[in-house]
């Protein structure tokens, strides 16, 4: 697996609580077998083992039983292969609260580090330059534990004396220039993670000098990748060390030790194929190894053929590790023979279906194989009464078994995603059609189902962006999901962002979907995609602001503000601002980085200012504007917003709703009605500005137009008279303009 989210359950497989025991649901469900991730109900003995002596079976019914429930706590506590319930909501928060900086938990320590191993070499070079330095920069390829690895050396200095007491991760916006004097808090141990980033060439040199602004008691691990860290290690080659890691047969070991084994697990480590298997893989790729042991022994055990006899017989052990082989491999050999062999697409759609909708009844099954070459474009041969395969012979083909409660499920471990990422890669011209009829799926469903199936396919998502370095699947699900299940879009959105090993190319791809440049998104696409962002804002505030304020200007600059379609962007738009506002850690941030893009040379920056801006301003409470009695906001910092966000290279639909508001509020709060004024006269001119801009002055002049019509649209006298006079107020401030003859202002 090339991500660091563990596969998916299937969707029928709810985790056991203490007080429930888990239900079928109405559609798919739970049956002991191959790919079932819950722990496996009781099995009948089968015929073969009544020849087995009273005793022995009992022996024998005594593990199976212990082995199974523990089988389903470990799955848990290694935190490997399929997802045993640890639902997308959970993933997302423990990516954010990673990215934030959040001080780490023993909890969270503990859980990470349960699997790792410590390599002594490795140990002792890095607590040297730790010692000796403060600061250590850890180099290797992904998955060679680097973050693990950090952890452990920093866990095991926490509480002693003269050293740190806390763990907490850099919180920074990638790309963004680093300097150890920003780290203010003493006594901890900090983890800065480049490992998706390419520093500049001065970035060593400048690591080794800023090493002494370190806090009191603190310390720095950099984690960063080997060539990125040659191309800017000059100055501080002395600071690194590459992790060569533990043997991998003890990684394995590490991975077996509490596992629910009925064969002993030196037994597995020994095995040769499994050692050639291994050899290669750096530790994070060791995982799926231990899951495809742990469940091919599960397999095994529920079709009653782990006995006391065979599991000493050579030649059963042998097949077993063939398996295991296979299955640590997603399967590929495997299925490019049954391709090669199965060229019937009734066969093939068959087993695409069951692959994505596996636990499900097979009627469900054998109808979505059909709508499925439909939506391949294929013209699948009617099948009336019994004419064509049916569901025994096509399940038999898919190497499935036809369950006594009629779902349908696999006899491999890990076969029904590997069917899935077989096929993308196969048949990568056909994804748009596929990602439409699995987004039908889903819909199809009752909610429960429908979110099970729906976390899934998005685990199957986010390990194919992973591996295969591209977002087009991402935005394709994405995209088809917004319009019929659209909290399951924005999972998927969010959970590629946070994810180690995809979050990179994820938050790439938005930033190029949000520019003018690319083709709009669709209304629904625009509005998860603004979800996603502000849920994103709270680990990466400044560029998922960013986002959301270019979605905003590129939507009311590219439709009618009053179709449907852009007002539902504008409400998206408007909620997500408001969410980050109203979070009291989060508005500090916004308030700093709108003060920063008003006086950013980039015009796209004062764009996002202004849009994000204009949102903001109309937030209303019973007495009037929010921001004018927000402590954060006095009446320059409003004042300057609204210089820049007044429409003086075109008309804004979002500022003249806002301004709109401000003026009815003093038309409806006399007591705000001169501090509003006074924003808005300032707002085009200050006694302290070099330069008088008319600009500014017509970009007033069309707003309060705009709130009050000239005849021959009906007259409001107080509003008429309010816009007079700040008019005049405006003029007056011209030093260009002469004073108007009868007192009023002139209509432009």
């Amino acid at each position: 697996m090339t991500s660091s989210i563990p596969s998916p359950p299937p969707p029928d497989a709810p985790p056991p609580t203490p007080d429930r025991e888990p239900q079928p649901p109405d559609d798919l469900q739970p049956a002991p077998a191959a790919s079932h991730n819950g722990p496996p109900q009781p099995q009948p003995v089968p015929a073969a083992l009544a020849s087995v002596d009273d005793a022995a079976r009992t022996d024998y019914g005594e593990h199976h039983e212990e082995n199974t429930q523990d089988y389903w706590a470990w799955r848990v506590s290694q935190r490997v292969g399929t997802n045993n319930g640890v639902v997308i909501g959970t993933l997302i928060e423990q990516g954010i609260r990673r990215l934030r900086g959040t001080t780490l938990t023993p909890k969270d320590i503990t859980t990470h580090l349960r699997a790792y191993v410590r390599a002594t070499d490795d140990d002792l070079a890095i607590n040297k330059i730790l010692t000796e330095r403060r600061v250590v920069v850890l180099t290797g390829a992904d998955g060679s534990g680097r973050f693990s690895t950090a952890l452990d050396v920093l866990h095991r200095r926490l509480g002693d004396s003269d050293t740190i007491r806390q763990i907490r991760q850099v919180r920074r916006e990638p790309g963004d220039p680093f300097e150890a004097g920003g780290l203010h808090e003493p006594d901890t141990g900090w983890i800065l993670d480049l490992r998706a980033e390419k520093p500049p060439a001065g970035f060593g040199a400048d690591l080794a000098t800023d090493a002494a602004q370190l806090t009191q008691g603190s310390l720095l691990v950099v984690l960063i990748g080997t060539d990125a860290w040659e191309n800017c290690a000059t100055g501080a080659t002395n600071l690194s060390h590459p992790l060569a890691g533990p043997s991998r047969d003890r990684i394995l070991d590490k991975y077996l030790q509490h596992a629910p084994l009925t064969i002993d697990r030196s037994k597995w480590n020994d095995a040769p194929a499994i050692q050639r298997g291994i050899a290669a893989l750096v530790p994070a790729q060791i995982a799926a190894w231990a899951d495809a042991i742990v469940n091919t022994e599960e397999v095994e055990r529920d079709e009653g053929r782990l006995t006391p006899d065979l599991i000493n017989n050579d030649t059963y052990f042998e097949k077993l590790v063939q398996q295991v082989v296979k299955a640590a491999e997603d399967w590929r050999g495997e299925l490019l023979d049954w391709h090669t062999n199965q060229q019937d697409s009734d066969y093939r759609n068959y087993l695409l279906a069951a692959a994505v909708l596996e636990g499900a009844r097979s009627e469900r099954i054998y109808e979505a194989s059909t709508t499925l070459a439909k939506a391949l474009k294929e013209s699948p041969q009617p099948r009336p009464g019994q004419q064509g395969l049916g569901v025994v012979a096509l399940t038999r083909k898919a190497n499935a078994d036809l369950q006594p409660d009629g779902t349908i499920r696999f006899q491999y471990h890990n076969y029904a995603e590997a069917v899935v990422d077989y096929f993308l890669d196969d048949r990568p011209h056909l994804l748009e059609e596929f990602t439409r009829w699995t987004a039908d799926q889903v819909t199809g469903l009752n909610r429960d189902l429908a979110e099970r199936l729906a976390q899934r396919v998005s685990h199957w998502v986010v390990h194919y962006t992973a591996r295969h370095r591209r977002t087009r699947l991402l935005k394709s699900l994405a995209d088809q999901w917004s319009t019929t299940y659209p909290d399951a879009a924005c999972d998927l959105l969010v959970l590629a962002a946070v994810d180690d090993r995809s979050s990179d190319l994820a938050r790439n791809a938005y930033r190029r979907w949000t520019s003018p440049e690319t083709a709009p998104l669709s209304a629904d696409f625009t509005a998860v995609l603004i979800r996603a962002c502000c849920r994103l804002a709270e680990a990466h505030p400044v560029s998922m602001l960013g986002r959301i304020a270019e979605l905003a200007s590129s939507t009311h600059q590219n439709g009618d503000s009053k179709d449907p379609q852009t007002a539902r962007v504008t409400q998206a738009v408007s909620e997500a601002l408001n969410t980050l506002w109203d979070d009291s850690q989060q508005r500090a941030g916004i308030h700093h980085q709108l003060t920063t893009w008003t006086s950013d040379p980039h015009g796209s920056h004062r764009a996002a200012a202004q849009s994000t801006f204009a949102h903001l301003a109309q937030r209303r409470t019973s007495n009037g504007p929010a921001l004018l009695t927000d402590p954060l906001t006095d009446t320059a910092w409003l004042t300057g917003m609204w210089r820049n966000a007044l429409p003086t290279n075109g008309w804004s639909t979002p500022v003249a709703e806002a301004f709109a508001y401000w003026m009815d509020s003093a038309l409806n709060h006399p007591e705000l009605q001169e501090n509003i004024e006074q924003i808005v006269c300032e707002a085009v001119h200050r006694t302290t500005d070099p330069h008088y801009n008319a600009n500014r002055l017509i970009a007033v002049q069309n707003l309060l137009y705009s709130w009050a019509p000239a005849p021959p649209a009906p007259q409001d006298a107080d509003a008429t008279q309010l816009r007079d006079r700040i008019l005049n107020r405006l003029r007056a401030q011209d030093p260009a303009a002469p004073p108007p003859a009868d007192g009023h202002a002139r209509h432009p």
